[in-house]
């Protein structure tokens, strides 16, 4: 069987580089490992930039009927401090996240693909492909022949880990979480926490339902911390997390899984090859937010693929390429740098307790660091010098 391109791996970033090449009436096919619905691990939120390119898509509506709706979200701070922040689309994206279990949204997606004209098969493509006498790319474990590769494995890095697309130094950011129900009196927010644990790192809540959510932590520091250990002990000692579900029910498995967050470092493309989503590191460095970039590069991967293959016959070559890596830096390379920063720099508890303690000045500050985390703002009116100065010098307010 003879393709234009083969997406291997069916998550967001898979199956929508997929829709837009298979509706563009490019001759596509999907691989994954697993069949669909399958249960995937990830925080399930879905950002109003993700909704923004899934209306493009004209998915949005079948998503957020399976969707919780949050319309803020909640923080709280190392001391204890509490904030709450609206969600604003500044008139160009919802006024709301999504929360929607992966099994859901991935299935959709995948489904949205195929309805699109693009092929799927169940395949776990151990090794990379060879290439055939007439520069085709030859996928001999099912096979295929294809002249472009869309590697779309997420923060699995086995299949390209022998090739110059191998992450560069090692990957620090770790999560694990579970679902529990019968939450009683469960509020619609999204829920961080980032007292009585380790930084940089928070706990989350975020609801799937009335009486559910995703519960989970997520450690972006250099120490070897299990995600997967530390969040049975969140559950049962953290002061607000533990009291919130002393009622609820077990919980289910705590599952844990890697992410990479390595976008400014990580090789986009080789000879015949791309990587979409965070096969490309597209994971906020800050948040640990993904689908999103997922989607977007999805969108510019199909771009930059659709125009490469109007150039003859045989592999792609890499020069073709190039002005996907050049559409991500254009689109991303300014935010993931702030972010970085930020990471590194402001993830710390005296941070923390000015930003959430300074009442009217402070809630300005967690309204802008939403804006700009979800894309509804740039990243450079997060740092005017006077703000920060102004916030992180003055005294705490009577009433944090």
């Amino acid at each position: 069987m003879k393709v234009e391109v083969v997406v291997i791996g069916a998550g967001p970033a898979g199956s929508a580089t997929a829709w837009h090449l298979a509706r563009a009436g490019v001759p596509t096919l999907l691989v994954d490992k697993s069949d669909f619905p399958r249960d995937k691990v990830c925080g399930d939120c879905l950002s109003p930039r993700a909704q923004q390119v899934l209306g493009r898509m004209g998915l949005l509506d079948r998503v957020a009927a399976h969707a919780h709706q949050a319309p803020g979200i909640r923080f709280q701070a190392p001391g204890g401090a509490r904030a709450e922040a609206r969600i604003f689309g500044n008139g160009r994206l919802p006024d709301r996240t999504l929360v929607i279990p992966r099994q859901h949204l991935d299935h959709l997606l995948l489904q949205h693909a195929v309805a699109a004209g693009a092929h799927f098969r169940v395949a776990h493509i151990r090794a990379l492909p060879a290439f055939g006498s007439k520069g085709e790319i030859l996928l001999q474990q099912i096979g295929i022949r294809a002249r472009m590769l869309v590697i779309a494995t997420g923060a699995a890095i086995g299949l390209f880990k022998q090739t110059p697309l191998a992450p560069i130094g090692p990957v620090h950011s770790t999560a694990a979480r579970c679902y529990v129900n019968g939450i009683a009196d469960l509020d619609p927010e999204l829920e961080f926490l980032f007292d009585h644990l380790p930084l940089p790192g928070y706990a989350w809540l975020f609801p799937t339902g009335p009486n559910s959510a995703n519960v989970g932590f997520w450690y972006s520091g250099r120490k070897r911390l299990s995600a997967a250990a530390q969040l049975p002990r969140l559950l049962g000692a953290h002061p607000w997390l533990s009291q919130r579900l002393a009622q609820a029910h077990d919980p289910g498995p705590m599952l844990g899984f890697p992410i990479r967050t390595d976008f400014l470092r990580a090789p986009k493309i080789g000879p015949g090859l791309l990587c979409v989503g965070e096969a490309a590191g597209l994971v906020n460095p800050f948040t640990g937010e993904g689908i999103d970039y997922a989607l977007e590069s999805a969108e510019l991967a199909a771009a930059v693929i659709f125009t490469a293959l109007s150039g003859g016959g045989g592999m792609i070559p890499q020069a073709a390429l190039r002005a996907y890596p050049r559409a991500l830096n254009q689109q991303f390379r300014n935010l993931f740098v702030l972010m970085e920063l930020m990471q590194r720099h402001v993830f710390n508890a005296w941070v923390f307790d000015r930003l959430f303690g300074r009442g009217e000045q402070g809630q300005q500050l967690v309204d802008r660091l939403i804006q700009v985390c979800f894309g509804a703002a740039p990243p450079w009116t997060l740092l005017h010098p006077w703000q920060l100065s102004r916030l992180l010098l003055s005294r705490p307010s009577a009433t944090s």
